[in-house]
C-alpha cells in the first residue's frame, strides 16, 4: 500500500485532508504531519484520528527527519495564511522526485497562497491543485494554475451526510473571522480590505433588530479572540456545539466569507455575508442578494434560500491516485 503524507495547519485545509484520510483508508497508508499547538491538530484529535499523526516541529531539519522516516510515495498538504511550512514539503517532494498536491479550502488568494507576487513565486507551486468544487475550478485554472483537478470534497460530503435537523431557535449565528490578522499577515496592513472583524460585530449589534432574532450567538474561528467581541458586548455568548448543531439551530447565519457560510447555505439556511468595504469581494458562491456592504436597506425577507441539491463534483481520491499518478 502507498505512503500518503498529508500536512496542514489551518482549519479549513486541515478539515478537507482529514476527511478525505476517513474516506479513503483503503486507498493508502496515511500519516499526519502537523503542529501540536495547530487547528489541524485539535481536529485530528476531535475526530480521534490520533493514531494517523506525526508531531513536527517548525525547524525544517526535523520535519525532513521525520518525512524520510515515513518514506511517503506522495505528499498532500493544504494552503494556509498563518505559516507556510508546507514549503518545507514540497522540497521534500521535488528532491526525492515525490509528486505532491495542494488542496484549496476557500475561493481566495489563490496565488497569493504560493506566494505571488514575490519574485519566482511560481516556485512554490506543486505538481497538482485539487479544487473543491466548479467555482473553485475555474478560478484556478484562469490563474493558471498547474494541473488543476477536482477531488471531492469529502468535508462538505460529511456534513451534508451527517446534518441533522433541530429544533430551529429564534438566534443570529454570527460566524466570526480573523480577518485583521488574516490582513496584516498576507499584505502586511491589518487594514487591507478597509473593515476589521470588530468594525463587522459592532455593526451588527447596531441593527441587531433587521435580522428579527431574539438571541445572538458568536461561533468564534480557532484563530480568533473573545476579548475582540467582549469589548462591545461584556455579555456576549460563544458557541460551545458542534457546527452542525449550530447551524441546525440558527434562524439566521452572518460572516464575512468562510466557508461554513456555503455549508449553511447548502444546507437551506438564511445565510448572509456582510463586507463592510468595497476593497473585497465576497468569494464564497452566494446569491448576490445575500451578499451585503451595508444594512441601510437590508430587509430579512430578501435573503435567497437553496432551491436544489448541489451537483456532484470531483473524482474520488482513490481514482486520482490510479488515473493521475499511476499509484
Amino acid at each position: 500500500m502507498k505512503k500518503i503524507a498529508l500536512f496542514a495547519h489551518d482549519a479549513g485545509g486541515a478539515e478537507i485532508l482529514l476527511e478525505l484520510l476517513k474516506a479513503s483508508l483503503h486507498a493508502g497508508d496515511f500519516s499526519v504531519f502537523c503542529l501540536k499547538d495547530s487547528p489541524c491538530f485539535r481536529l485530528l484529535r476531535a475526530k480521534h484520528l490520533e493514531e494517523f499523526c506525526q508531531e513536527i516541529h517548525e525547524d525544517k531539519k526535523d520535519i525532513v527527519t521525520k518525512l524520510s522516516s515515513f518514506h511517503p510515495d506522495l505528499i498532500l498538504y493544504a494552503t494556509g495564511w498563518q505559516n507556510h511550512l508546507e514549503y518545507h514539503f514540497l522540497e521534500y517532494a521535488r528532491a526525492h522526485h515525490i509528486p505532491s498536491v495542494a488542496f484549496l479550502d476557500h475561493w481566495t488568494n489563490y496565488r497569493e497562497r504560493f506566494g505571488y507576487p514575490e519574485i519566482n513565486w511560481q516556485n512554490n507551486l506543486p505538481d497538482f491543485i485539487a479544487a473543491h468544487d466548479k467555482v473553485s475550478e475555474a478560478k484556478a485554472k484562469k490563474f493558471e494554475l498547474p494541473n488543476v483537478v477536482g477531488i471531492k470534497n469529502y468535508a462538505l460530503l460529511a456534513q451534508l451526510k451527517n446534518f441533522k435537523s433541530r429544533e430551529q431557535s429564534d438566534t443570529l449565528l454570527f460566524l466570526s473571522e480573523p480577518t485583521s490578522k488574516v490582513a496584516l499577515n498576507s499584505f502586511g496592513d491589518a487594514y487591507f480590505w478597509g473593515f476589521n472583524e470588530k468594525e463587522v460585530f459592532k455593526n451588527i449589534l447596531t441593527c441587531k433588530e433587521k435580522f428579527e432574532c431574539q438571541n445572538l450567538i458568536i461561533r468564534l474561528h480557532p484563530s480568533d479572540s473573545a476579548q475582540t467581541y467582549q469589548e462591545l458586548d461584556k455579555n456576549a455568548t460563544f458557541s460551545d456545539v458542534s457546527l452542525e448543531e449550530d447551524i441546525a439551530r440558527a434562524k439566521v447565519i452572518i460572516g464575512i466569507d468562510t466557508v461554513a457560510l456555503y455549508t449553511a447555505f447548502l444546507l437551506g439556511k438564511k445565510v448572509l455575508s456582510y463586507i463592510p468595504s468595497n476593497k473585497r469581494d465576497c468569494q464564497v458562491p452566494l446569491p448576490k442578494t445575500n451578499q451585503l456592504r451595508s444594512f441601510e436597506n437590508f430587509k430579512l425577507s430578501q435573503l435567497q434560500t437553496i432551491q436544489e441539491k448541489p451537483e456532484n463534483f470531483g473524482i474520488d481520491f482513490a481514482l486520482f491516485l490510479e488515473k493521475y499518478l499511476g499509484l
